[in-house]
């Protein structure tokens, strides 16, 4: 209190009106639940849900929110790779929901196979290029202007 007191007198006198049980753990009435751990299992799998879709995600010393329903992480990885980030799989499976439901359609199987559907067939060898004559006399230089070292202004 002698230290508190050399910051800041008024600091001193409001802790006292409050008591110890306001902003002590040792004398607080409450359940001492609340305190924090170092115990890094515990935290990563902590899964508190606020609706059936919202759920705060505790990693490590961070906090994200997941919402299931709209597949939406606080992290933005979600959202931006369109799978399951690692949040939001903890809370599906702390719900014991099937994960595949919550991805892109383009990670499915049927999607991958309907991208090698159209078979591709390789170039032919360049003697064999159809080339028109226009485009074979055409002269491609290299750029003139040198790119500046460093990060560009614009």
């Amino acid at each position: 209190m002698s230290k508190i007191k050399e910051i800041d007198t008024h600091v001193k006198a409001y802790l006292y009106d409050i008591g110890y049980h306001g902003w002590s753990r040792v004398h607080a009435t409450v359940n001492k639940t609340w305190t924090m751990i170092s115990n890094i299992a515990e935290s990563l799998n902590a899964v508190r849900a606020s609706t059936d879709y919202v759920h705060a995600m505790i990693d490590g010393v961070k906090c994200f929110i997941v919402c299931l329903q709209n597949k939406r992480c606080s992290c933005g990885q979600f959202q931006l790779d369109e799978f399951s980030c690692p949040h939001a799989l903890a809370a599906l499976r702390h719900m014991n929901k099937s994960y595949e439901n919550y991805c892109s359609a383009y990670y499915t199987k049927e999607r991958l196979l309907q991208t090698y559907k159209i078979p591709i067939d390789p170039l032919p060898d360049k003697s064999k290029w159809n080339v028109p004559q226009h485009i074979a006399e055409e002269v491609v230089m290299p750029p003139t202007k040198k790119r500046q070292s460093g990060r560009p202004k614009k």
